[in-house]
């Protein structure tokens, strides 16, 4: 007993879904390494606010504590979320 498909499929046909999903591979890696430099990149900002705030701990005059205490609380949460807008972003216009 021989099994015979259920639609006949032209070799043409064949290539351009073959090629299709090639292409479909591609653009997943491209999303997978976009996804790990963008968290990358939250993490840096994050390491470097924790650095200003241990700094701040570190500091004796006022207005330096003052400066870097702000500072640190400004980069720890304000680069993050900056790159993650402007990642939003340029995805969206690509």
């Amino acid at each position: 007993m021989t099994a015979t498909p259920l639609i006949q499929i032209s070799e043409e046909r064949q290539q351009q879904e073959l090629r299709r999903a090639i292409a479909s591979g591609a653009a997943e890696r491209r999303r997978a390494w976009r996804f790990h430099v963008i968290a990358l990149l939250c993490l840096a900002w994050l390491l470097l606010g924790f650095a200003l705030l241990g700094l701040a701990f570190h500091l004796t005059d006022g207005d330096q504590v003052r400066a870097a205490f702000l500072l640190a609380f400004l980069i720890g949460y304000g680069g993050p979320v900056w790159t993650l807008i402007i990642a939003h972003w340029s995805a969206s216009q690509s």
